[in-house]
């Protein structure tokens, strides 16, 4: 069995892959995308200011401006508890399906294209006798394939979440 220890050091290797993606993928300072990580990777219980700090070593001027963008671009939000005057930072969930909702939009169009290019493949072919051509198409079912799982993810994200957004 793992150590304390030695599951915060796997914790820090984590938070400093996925904030290098993060990033490149988010155009994000590097500070911020290591507090999206850490969100990321910490339970969804929520992570304190000073945890953060803590964790990030980082200065708590730092942390509140990064804090800030990422609120301000829709990427986390917070929540209290009664009788606690802290803060408790969490992904937002409906970032997460903003996202998801722009990976549809462009799998959708790119499935409408290869698509279109199939039926205009298939139309020649039709027209030349001599050819034969056999009708798989494994890239159009990785598309359909793909668009089905995302759909799967944005009504798991909206039932977990409980969110309620129209389409």
């Amino acid at each position: 069995m793992n150590s304390d220890k030695s599951l915060e050091v796997r914790k820090k290797e984590l938070v400093e892959k996925f904030g290098l993606f993060m990033e490149r993928q988010e155009n994000l300072p590097p500070i911020a995308a290591r507090i999206f990580a850490s969100l990321f990777v910490n339970k969804g219980d929520g992570t304190t200011f000073d945890e953060l700090v803590n964790f990030l070593s980082a200065s708590k001027s730092t942390i509140s401006t990064n804090i800030q963008l990422l609120t301000n671009r829709g990427m986390l939000t917070f929540f209290t508890k009664p009788g606690d005057r802290k803060k408790y930072f969490i992904l937002s969930p409906e970032s997460l399906l903003a996202r998801v909702d722009e990976e549809l939009i462009q799998y959708r169009m790119e499935y409408q294209i290869v698509k279109e290019i199939i039926d205009f493949r298939e139309e020649i072919n039709e027209l030349d006798t001599n050819t034969i051509e056999v009708k798989s198409y494994p890239y159009l079912d990785f598309l359909s394939n793909s668009l089905s799982l995302l759909e799967t993810l944005k009504e798991n994200v909206k039932a977990n979440c409980r969110i309620n957004r129209q389409d």
